[in-house]
């Protein structure tokens, strides 16, 4: 056989064994031809090195060497972990029996003679290497037959897991489904019941509504088409209905809004109670009702039930109570009126034609008493009736100007001066006047009726409030008047006043009203009182 019939070696690398590699330069190169990879060791030591470092698939190893021969070099290649499966094929001259029988104890898989034939050699090589990639193979394949035999045992353990947890949860689930169909029978058992307990239920609703004395009906949510209605509600509005007709309850109200108004309400609060409502009849006439509603269910759909009672009559005599009212108190504005013009026509006589009259006297009187210089009783006398007559004409000042300041005609910041001037005079109270704005231009009556308002006030103090301070502050401004009463006396329970009809506040509110002002007072026991009085500036106030 030639050289080139020799078996094909697989690709691989062979380790060299011989302390002259140099007489084996053909064989390293036949084997490089075939793109083998050659490594050469020249001793035994040098050997098991490169082997357990490279890894050779193959050891071409020579029987005599220098140090430890092939034999114990084979025998150390096998007992190493990292270099017992690597084939090894001795390389010598000895033809004996023993020296094989050696040679394949120490583990060698093939011999071959020196001196080498290279078409034997490569014959031997390819054939070993082939098993040692077939060998390499297997290993493979015997190591993921290993894993996927592991493989398959972890997932037979989860599948037998799973199978198990899939079995506990059927049973488990199967008791589930055991008490809810047990359930669901005693469910179905009590809503049975709970119908024929509905039925009877609305049996009574039926009969109860239908003989109320109060108007009543069910409405469907939001749309206000009527689902039910009994008698009296049907007298009230004056129709005839029976159920399932298309009649909506939003063609009786008069103002539509306000029912849009009570539904946003009921979407909220789901209820109503005590609400005057206007309603009217198909033929036009209009009546009132207190509408009294709850949301609920009619026919498994959202509903409304109400609940209305007729009051138009009481409606009306609040109406002509309301107006009544009205009348009385413009007669009531009109007398105050009155009583003013009338205390400034008195003033204005008391101050014009009892003053002059006394003023005439006082003066009649000193003359007299020019006259009776000889007589010092009738001077003593004359002197006496003179005080009497100037006592008179202030007295005769005074309840002029009790009844109407003269200071009114000057402005309302006069009259108030004049009046938290009198008040000092008059009691032990320090009393001041504070001023924010300049001189507002009040008509006379608002003029008048803010006066009396903060004189009332002050005898309230002097009388009641046993204060130390009292305060007046008018406030004027554009769009407004302002004026406080502030003192810082006992105080006083104000529920209790408006209980016991306090005439005199009942008063000060009218006269604010009357004027188009509003009037409050802050008191508690303890803490002093502030009065108020605010008025617009709309027709209160000169432009």
């Amino acid at each position: 056989m030639s050289e080139l019939d020799a078996p094909v070696a697989p690709p691989g690398t062979i380790l060299i064994v011989d302390d002259t590699p140099a007489n084996l330069g053909v064989v390293i190169d036949s084997l490089a031809q075939r793109g083998i990879r050659v490594l050469v060791a020249l001793d035994g030591i040098e050997a098991l090195e490169r082997a357990a470092f490279s890894q050779p698939d193959l050891i071409l190893l020579d029987v005599k060497m220098p140090g430890i021969d092939g034999f114990e070099t084979c025998r150390r290649l096998k007992s190493n972990e990292r270099t017992r499966d690597i084939a090894v094929i001795f390389m010598t001259s000895l033809t004996g029996s023993e020296d094989r029988v050696e040679g394949f104890s120490a583990g060698a898989v093939d011999f071959v003679s020196k001196p080498l034939c290279v078409e034997e050699m490569m014959a031997r090589v390819g054939a070993h290497l082939a098993l040692r990639t077939m060998h390499k193979q297997l290993v493979a394949q015997n190591r993921q037959l290993l894993a996927e035999v592991a493989v398959r045992k972890d997932t037979e353990t989860a599948l037998s897991q799973v199978r198990d947890e899939l079995e506990r949860r059927v049973a488990l689930r199967t008791e589930e489904l055991a008490r809810a169909n047990a359930n669901l029978t005693a469910q179905i058992d009590e809503r049975r019941r709970a119908d024929a307990r509905l039925l009877a239920s609305e049996a009574r609703f039926r009969t109860i509504v239908e003989t109320s004395p109060v108007p009543l009906c069910i409405t469907s949510m939001p749309g206000g088409r009527i689902l039910y209605t009994n008698e009296p509600l049907r007298e009230l509005f004056g129709i005839e209905m029976r159920e399932g007709s298309a009649a909506n309850i939003e063609d009786f109200y008069v103002d539509p809004q306000v029912r849009h108004r009570l539904i946003r309400h009921l979407k909220t609060e789901g209820s109503f109670s005590d609400t005057e409502v206007q309603f009217k009849r198909p033929d036009g006439t209009l009546f009132w009702a207190i509408a009294t509603a709850r949301v609920a269910t009619y026919d498994d759909s959202p509903a409304i039930y109400v609940g209305l009672n007729d009051i138009t009559e009481r409606k009306r005599i609040e109406q002509q109570l309301f107006e009544s009212r009205e009348q009385q108190r413009e007669l009531s504005a009109y007398m105050e009126s009155i009583r003013e013009e009338e205390r400034k026509r008195i003033a204005m006589e008391i101050h014009d034609e009892l003053g002059q009259l006394l003023t005439a006297l006082k003066m009649d009187v000193s003359l007299l008493k020019m006259r009776l210089t000889q007589d010092a009783e009738a001077m003593k006398k004359a002197d006496d009736m003179r005080e009497l007559v100037e006592g008179t004409i202030w007295m005769v000042r005074n309840v002029a100007s009790h009844l109407r300041p003269a200071a009114l005609n000057f402005g309302i910041v006069s009259a108030l001066e004049w009046l938290v001037e009198d008040f000092n005079r008059r009691n032990a109270i320090a009393c001041r006047l504070c001023l924010d704005g300049g001189e507002p231009t009040l008509t006379d009556a608002h003029a008048t009726a803010v006066f009396r308002i903060v004189q009332a006030s002050l005898t309230n103090v002097a009388r009641h409030a046993r204060a130390t301070r009292v305060d007046v502050t008018l406030i004027s401004a554009a769009a407004k008047l302002e004026l406080q009463v502030r003192d810082d006396g006992c105080g006083f329970d104000l529920e209790a006043a408006r209980r016991g009809y306090s005439y005199g506040l009942l008063g000060m509110n009218e006269r604010a009203r009357l004027i188009g002002g509003s009037f409050s007072i802050d008191s508690k026991p303890g803490a002093g009182t502030t009065v108020s009085i605010h008025i617009p500036r709309n027709g209160a106030l000169h432009p």
